[in-house]
């Protein structure tokens, strides 16, 4: 039913012939329960070029030290991959990696300070790009729903590397006052929890074994109160500074009586280094 709902969307929207926004959001980043940064996600359908879009930018800091990493990847409208760009600093040390694919090839050049080199691969069959894991999830044959199972090859883009995934998509629960999906989740050898409502949001991930978490917050200030924002920087990524209004945690608390109570301050937290969710996963990583 959700995939369904996936191919019509697209479908309509290639009908007005216009970039759609999927979803946009900003998430919190938690470590060991702390605050220590902020995740701002958006996701596009481009009708005229029919293509995906997925970018997003990442910041924590604490303790001296900031990383801030970003990426903007394309893939068709059967999700397979085209390109992607990203971008990490840790500290003063920047990586980059900009990657094309020509069917099953990748060709991936990627800089690591002043050391750069050239990547070429060749891709198994349905690899996809790991930040549309959900828009992947939800355009197959079962779509999103309970006691599905999938197992999938991704390219994570931090390191230009396909590594074996799967995502155990558990029963509906509430979350944060909506109902999602929990998806047991492993990629990269690493396990997570990730909570996905069948609109293929990701409202918020939990990985045990590196006491992070991350959840999707109804407004900017929430995630971001107490760390680095720049404007500038975001206009660069996403031509614009995101309102970050384009999901349900934020339409839900729009028609939600307000009590906001006492506001507190926000501790600064170790810097750490995520993948965005996508879908880290990433939203559905």
């Amino acid at each position: 039913m959700v995939r369904i709902i996936l191919s019509f969307f697209i479908v309509s929207v290639a009908l007005n012939a216009r970039a759609e926004v999927l979803f946009e959001g900003y998430s919190k980043i938690l470590a060991n329960g702390n605050p220590v940064g902020y995740i701002i996600s958006k996701y596009e359908f481009d009708a005229k070029s029919k293509k995906f879009i997925s970018i997003y930018f990442l910041k924590t800091s604490g303790k001296g030290m900031e990383v801030t990493e970003s990426l903007k990847a394309i893939a068709d409208a059967k999700l397979g991959p085209i390109s992607y760009n990203y971008t990490t600093i840790v500290g003063k040390e920047v990586k980059t990696i900009d990657a094309k694919f020509t069917g099953l090839k990748m060709t991936a050049i990627v800089k690591d300070g002043k050391k750069s080199v050239t990547v070429r691969k060749d891709l198994p069959k349905d690899t996809f790009l790991s930040t549309f894991l959900v828009y992947v999830m939800l355009n197959s044959k079962e779509g999103l729903k309970t006691e599905s199972n999938y197992g999938y090859k991704a390219i994570a883009e931090e390191d230009a590397e396909v590594y074996d995934g799967q995502a155990n998509v558990g029963k509906e629960e509430a979350y944060k006052g909506l109902k999602a999906f929990k998806v047991q989740n492993k990629f990269k050898g690493i396990p997570f929890v990730s909570y996905v409502n069948d609109r293929g949001e990701v409202l918020g991930t939990n990985s045990i074994t590196q006491g992070v978490t991350t959840e999707l917050v109804a407004d900017p200030a929430t995630a971001t109160k107490g760390f680095p924002m720049s404007e500038t920087i975001l206009k660069n990524i996403f031509s614009e500074v995101p309102a970050g209004r384009q999901n349900m945690m934020s339409k839900n608390a729009s028609v939600a009586p307000s009590n906001p109570g006492k506001r507190e301050g926000i501790p600064q937290g170790t810097g750490i280094q995520i993948k965005g969710d996508a879908p880290t996963s990433p939203a559905g990583k």
